[in-house]
This record gives structure tokens, sequence and C-alpha cells, in this order.
């Protein structure tokens, strides 16, 4: 994916909420980290008026949403979730859809998914 700007590295859930009510429409979505589990991060979904919010769980050796498809990077989670519609579901098995990244306007967005990808992959050879 050559962008990674619906990336937000420094906002809270309720400011995905806030941005996302007042600058998106329903299936636009961003990630940011989670600010329960450090390390983690969140996607918040926009979908019939309100915001979804899905943690992603970060192993150390791949991304996934708790279970499912399992992936080397955040990029390629999103990049698949948007691009097979359908895959994404609630827990009742409502669809849920990316289609349209809410776009940081952060230049440093896309480094610091690289740094965070370094260090993860660094960590992994360490252990090894």
């Amino acid at each position: 994916m050559s962008s990674r700007r619906w990336f937000w590295p420094t906002i809270s859930g309720i400011e995905a909420e806030k941005l996302l009510m007042e600058r998106g429409v329903d299936c636009s979505f961003l990630a940011r980290p989670s600010s329960s589990n450090p390390g983690d991060f969140t996607l918040s979904v926009r979908r019939n008026g309100e915001v979804t919010h899905i943690k992603i769980q970060n192993s150390g050796d791949f991304y996934d949403l708790y279970g499912g498809e399992k992936f080397a990077t955040l990029s390629e989670l999103v990049q698949y979730y948007m691009e097979n519609q359908g895959q994404l579901k609630e827990k009742n098995g409502e669809i849920i859809e990316l289609k349209y990244p809410l776009n940081c306007a952060d230049p440093t967005t896309e480094r610091l998914i690289d740094k965070l990808t370094k260090i993860r992959l660094d960590n992994n050879r360490r252990i090894d």
C-alpha cells in the first residue's frame, strides 16, 4: 500500500469518534494506537451514523483482530479488509466495510509505522 495516511499516531478513541463523525461518512475509517493495550492498535470505523472501535492485536509476530486472518504488518491488515469487503464483521454478523480512509495530515505518520514495524521485527530477532 503506497500510503498509510489512515494511521493517526496521537489521537484517542474520543478524538477518533469526533473526527469520523465530523469529517467522515459511513464506511470511513482510521487506525490509531490502542489506549487500553499499549503496543496494540484500534481500527475506528464509522457505520450507520456511529463509530465502532475494533481492537487489533500486535502479537510481535503478526497483527490480527483477535482471531482470523493474520498479517505481517498493520498496512497488510488494513489493505486486506479494504479489498475483501464482507470479511470484517461485528460479533452479531453485521458487515463492517472499510471504504474511505480518513487521512491524517501528519507527514511523519508513515515513518512512525515503519519505525514501529522495525522495532517489532528487531524484538523478534532477539527472542529467537
